[in-house]
């Protein structure tokens, strides 16, 4: 069969278990060039007509494209997100979507999360920019204590649990808004399960660790905002269409809140002209939706994609399918 990899990022003998199984692999753009130009439409309809299996990166995967891709029966994302992929129209085709949840990519995330709370809390930007512009201390620049604040958690999932654990020991409050994780799991995890205007009452924090679906898209827009307190911090590593972007901006400018840390954005890469990237930077961190990368995870997620990849292709169902419904028309293929 003929498999294509849209965005490779690693040398071409990563990809050999697909090689050694008898399937043919085409290479697209490397992913430092794919996420600066993405595939057009009109390229990947070019790319897929005659492709067996795809892992994908950034590559968009729509309804037209799968439609005029006859042999097309699975596509893998080496990631855990798969919002670049028509999940709806890939389970109508017979198509099989799989993910790449591995512990090193939703860890790293975890950790990360954690790392921009610190950061905020102890105004490390800021001190760090005065003293390469020649300065020493300022009383202003004093932080403050993660101790007995409380934690906002909007999801409780791989991401979400991990932050949880890691955040048990720091002597916090943390709270958590998710209409689907169970009262076992939040309580074995230390959490307090409340409601989402409960929690962006109450926190210090509120860190977003959720997909995203017609209910979580936007889902942080004004009125949410203006729920927090003006001592609060809003950290966003999950996706940027969970806020409603222009009411983060006026969220900073008219002082809604202390502050924020985003790493992801509706549009990525962020255009050079954002807005976004002229809101205060003593207040506001952003970073490339890289906070979380490693080394560790990119092997173990192209690892975890290729085998899927493997396994799919033989006839078998692999662990992360993201279409269970689609199995039986799969299989009939």
């Amino acid at each position: 069969m003929k498999v294509l990899v849209t965005s490779p990022s690693n040398p071409e003998e990563a990809y050999a278990p697909l090689i050694n199984a008898g399937h043919e692999v085409v290479y697209g753009r490397p992913i430092s060039d794919g996420r600066g130009e993405p595939y057009t439409e009109g390229e990947l309809l070019e790319l897929c007509h005659d492709i067996d299996g795809v892992l994908s990166v950034p590559a968009t995967l729509t309804r037209r494209v799968m439609e005029q891709s006859p042999n097309l029966k699975v596509l893998v994302n080496s990631m855990i997100g798969y919002e670049q992929i028509d999940v709806q129209a890939a389970t109508e085709l017979g198509i099989m979507v799989c993910n790449s949840p591995t512990p090193e990519n939703f860890v790293s995330v975890a950790e990360s999360s954690i790392a921009l709370m610190t950061m905020l809390a102890k105004r490390l930007k800021r001190k760090e920019a005065r003293i390469r512009g020649g300065e020493w201390s300022q009383g202003s620049d004093r932080g403050f204590l993660l101790w007995r604040k409380t934690i906002g958690l909007v999801g409780l999932g791989r991401t979400g649990s991990e932050v949880a654990k890691r955040l048990a020991g720091w002597d916090v409050r943390v709270v958590c808004s998710d209409p689907y994780a169970s009262l076992d799991h939040a309580t074995s995890l230390g959490v307090e399960l409340v409601d989402l205007s409960t929690l962006l009452k109450e926190s210090d924090f509120v860190s977003i660790h959720v997909v995203i679906t017609p209910e979580t898209f936007n889902m942080i827009g004004e009125d949410q905002l203006r729920m927090m307190k003006p001592t609060a911090y809003l950290v966003n590593t999950a996706r940027g269409e969970a806020i409603e972007e222009e009411a983060m901006q006026r969220a900073i400018k008219e002082n809604w809140i202390a502050g924020a840390a985003l790493d992801v954005f509706h549009q990525e890469p962020l255009p050079a002209d954002s807005p976004m990237r002229s809101l205060d930077p003593e207040r506001v961190f952003l970073t490339p939706h890289n906070i979380a990368h490693t080394d560790a995870s990119l092997v173990a997620n192209r690892a975890m994609a290729v085998e899927t990849l493997v396994t799919a292709l033989s006839g078998d169902v692999p662990g992360p399918v993201v279409n269970p419904d689609v199995l039986s028309q799969w299989r009939a293929r």
